[in-house]
């Protein structure tokens, strides 16, 4: 299911920032990759009790990029017709009595075409997931790395736009010291034939971007209720996929445990998917101090989704969801954001 589009036509109308190495990113085979699904499921095994239905809550959204398997190993496992494709994911195991997990997790996906309207994927990858959950009467955010494991089957709705399919997949989670999950899932996914291969053609100077966004911050506790935040971000790319930024964040004040604000770093991975539209994976170190805790800097972990679109070639919109992970079994907090970034620089 890999639809050609014919983007080296449009190279004035495109929204990317432009430079005399456009005619050589564009590669037939750079496929790119989103879905969002959502169904049911249930919960089982580890120390559950109560109802361990999901209760219509999980979903799962996933982004990536084709890659190319090396001919020599293709040959022996006979799979030089087979796509290969790297995703990035955040999965949600819904709402089974006193477990509230969800995380993020990385796929290699396999894939094979049964027929002109059918492929079909498995994946799997590792999975962190953080698990708000009581235990002997303290409410904790539980983070343990497990296994993520996909099936899917890709049926085509191309009449309406290309690479565009519906997406019937099953989920598995597999974490040690923890409860597993089995999830049904359906929804669409789109493939992005030609996707442009760089995020970043403005200039050899390569650019700084800078930007402002806002939104909610949703603590991890019962009790807690979202409050405002906003973050400022410097942000550079590198390379034809990756970037890196510095970011000033203030959470917001909860009132009841958590008013933090500190610094992020960040590494990313940035996946163009059209001449308008970029999805983005971004992790690493935030310092912080909480002025509802013990108001000293701490270390804790930021994971970022993002999806970017292109206004004109300075300037771009963007909506992220950040973990903030604490690795101390509380207070961490869900980020939500919508901003701008303005390019500045030749």
């Amino acid at each position: 299911m890999v639809f050609g589009q014919d983007y080296e036509s449009k190279n004035e109308k495109t929204n990317f920032p432009q430079d005399t190495s456009y005619s050589k990113v564009i590669e037939n085979n750079n496929n790119a990759y989103v879905s969002a699904t959502f169904g049911n499921g249930v919960a089982y095994g580890g120390d559950l009790t109560g109802d361990k239905a999901m209760k219509w809550r999980p979903f799962e959204l996933r982004f990536g990029k084709g890659i190319n398997i090396p001919a020599f190993i293709s040959d022996k496992l006979f799979l030089n017709n087979k796509k290969f494709r790297f995703d990035f994911i955040h999965n949600n195991e819904g709402h089974p009595d006193n477990n509230h997990r969800d995380g993020f997790g990385a796929q290699i996906v396999y894939r094979n075409q049964l027929n002109r309207k059918l492929n079909v994927e498995l994946g799997v990858g590792p999975y962190f997931s953080m698990n708000t959950t009581t235990i002997k009467g303290v409410e904790i955010n539980d983070l343990k790395l497990g296994a993520l494991l996909s099936a899917a089957a890709l049926v085509d709705l191309e009449r309406f736009s290309p690479g565009l399919h519906m997406r019937y997949a099953l989920n598995h989670v597999t974490m040690p010291g923890a409860h597993s999950s089995v999830a049904l899932l359906v929804g669409v996914g789109k493939y992005f034939d030609q996707a442009p291969l760089n995020i970043q053609l403005g200039s050899s100077g390569n650019p700084v971007w800078l930007g402002v966004s806002g939104g909610i911050s949703q603590t991890n506790h019962g009790g807690s209720e979202g409050v405002p935040g906003f973050s400022v971000e410097a942000k550079k790319y590198y390379g034809s996929h990756w970037g890196a930024s510095i970011a000033g964040i203030m959470e917001g004040d909860d009132d009841v445990r958590v008013d933090r604000k500190g610094v992020a770093i960040q590494g990313w991975f940035v996946q163009p998917l059209n001449e308008s539209w970029a999805a983005s994976a971004g992790i690493g170190p935030y310092v912080a101090t909480n002025q509802r805790g013990s108001d000293n800097f701490q270390l804790h972990g930021l994971i970022t989704l993002q999806v970017e679109r292109f206004i004109t070639n300075k300037w771009k919109g963007l909506a992220s969801f950040s973990r903030v992970a604490t690795f101390a079994e509380e207070n961490d907090r869900d980020l939500f954001r919508i901003g701008v970034m303005r390019q500045f620089g030749t």
